[in-house]
């Protein structure tokens, strides 16, 4: 019986350890999303840098093989032809230039995770605390019994003699 009890607590004890390293270890599910998440975060930041720099490629081309873009961007700035008349309307506000939105940093994050140490130390504990449960199930059963005091008469023969 004493061999089941300890077969018993260690298989218990084996399978939290099994269930929190799956769960909440270092490759376990809970790490996996927060990568997942960041990968996601970091691929839309990756996107929107590369449709800035796609724009800004085109304008750049328009810049040196249109010379109406120019034109147009040197009246946004205030300057014309000449010969070229200017009229301000009072109320409106002058063309602004967009300003592209180079991006934010992102950082690689490390996943929080619990340490191995604490996967195996869990499971010790609950192994151990189920062989005691177990073993104090016996005791109250009468299948187990600590006899720690003899009485003289177990140490001694006696022998009745008439």
């Amino acid at each position: 019986m004493i061999r089941c009890r300890f077969l018993i607590a260690a298989c218990i004890g084996t399978f939290f350890y099994v269930v929190i390293s799956f769960v909440g270890g270092r490759d376990g599910l809970w790490a996996t999303r927060q990568m997942t998440e960041q990968k996601m975060l970091l691929s839309a930041n990756a996107n929107e840098i590369q449709n800035t720099n796609t724009k800004l490629t085109m304008e750049k081309k328009a810049l040196e093989k249109d010379l109406e873009v120019v034109g147009a961007y040197a009246k946004g700035l205030g300057y014309i032809y000449e010969g070229e008349k200017l009229m301000k309307i009072s109320g409106l506000k002058p063309h602004e230039n967009q300003i592209y939105d180079a991006g934010t940093v992102l950082k690689h994050v490390d996943a929080e995770f619990i340490p191995e140490k604490t996967c195996k130390g869990v499971g010790l504990v609950i192994g151990l605390f189920v062989y005691f449960l177990l073993l104090l199930i016996d005791f109250s059963r009468g299948k187990i019994s600590f006899n720690f005091r003899r009485s003289a008469t177990d140490r001694a023969p006696i022998y009745d003699l008439q």
